[in-house]
């Protein structure tokens, strides 16, 4: 409890019983199970959630006491697709190590990831050791952009991809995935 104060260093806004209440009490433990838990399982401390594959749950924006519910969920690696002077990354990574968690920056800082960026992502997430993974960024977008580039690699049509990547916040960079994966343009 008191690595978690330290971690959460300038970022902390609430007491000492209140981060109890947060770690303690956010979410039920789901320590015992593999899988990324269902979204009625998450607080709305969590923004945008999404359950894409039994192992996989994509998010938004969350702070760094939602990173202890995170832990409580039972997550085990947290994918963040920020760049590290985004708001609340730093504070994020440091509670993320303080509980325990596995935490992973590839930030996306252009539209559509790059390959290079999609590989280091495909080899995180099919590493079972990281499992169950949150992926997270701002608002989901970068996620869903993300989602759909490694499912088209993977072999997924890239309508499908797309469509998945869409469930998994793809929104305004989806003209960039589009053309990424070789797809025409949404007619407007």
């Amino acid at each position: 409890m008191l690595s978690i104060t330290r971690a959460l260093g300038r970022y902390a806004t609430l007491s000492g019983v209140a981060l109890t209440i947060a770690l303690g009490l956010t979410a039920p433990t789901l320590a015992g199970s593999p899988e990324a838990p269902f979204g009625d399982k998450v607080s709305d401390a969590i923004l945008n959630y999404n359950r894409a594959t039994p192992n996989i749950a994509t998010a938004g924006r969350y702070g760094p006491i939602a990173v202890a519910e995170v832990k409580a969920l039972g997550f085990v690696t947290i994918v963040d697709l920020r760049g590290p002077e985004e708001e609340g990354v730093a504070a994020n990574v440091a509670v993320a190590k303080a509980v325990g968690l596995k935490h992973f920056s590839i930030p996306v800082t252009t539209k559509a990831p790059r390959d290079a960026q999609v590989s280091q992502f495909a080899a995180i997430v099919e590493d079972r050791d990281n499992h169950p993974i949150l992926v997270n960024c701002v608002s989901a977008n970068r996620v869903g952009a993300m989602w759909a580039l490694y499912r088209a690699q993977a072999g997924v049509s890239a309508e499908v991809a797309v469509e998945e990547g869409r469930t998994a916040g793809l929104k305004s960079r989806e003209a960039a995935v589009r053309e990424r994966l070789g797809l025409p343009a949404l007619a407007q």
